[in-house]
């Protein structure tokens, strides 16, 4: 089913700019792949949002560490790099 948009002037000047530069041999390639992006951009977005309330959920639970400075933050992140690695070995 084919259906006719109007994006307007900054939109169809993307398009040109893309077909100008041989990126895509049709507007409606450009178009597909924009479309295409935006699915997975919102993709990524629900994934960060659950990521983030996931975070929130395990903070609220007490589920947290502090540290006294910067330097002991590094030095755990560092033995967790170190382990994960041992893991996948």
């Amino acid at each position: 089913m084919s259906k006719t948009y109007t994006p307007g002037p900054e939109v169809d000047a993307i398009v040109d700019r893309q077909l100008a530069r041989g990126n895509f041999a049709t507007g409606e390639e450009v178009v597909r792949a924009g479309v295409a992006l935006l699915e997975a951009q919102e993709t990524e977005l629900e994934e960060l949002r659950r990521l983030i309330d996931e975070g929130d959920a395990a903070y609220a639970r007490g589920e947290y560490t502090t540290y006294g400075s910067a330097d002991e933050f590094l030095e755990d992140v560092v033995k967790a790099g170190e382990q994960r690695l041992r893991r996948k070995g």
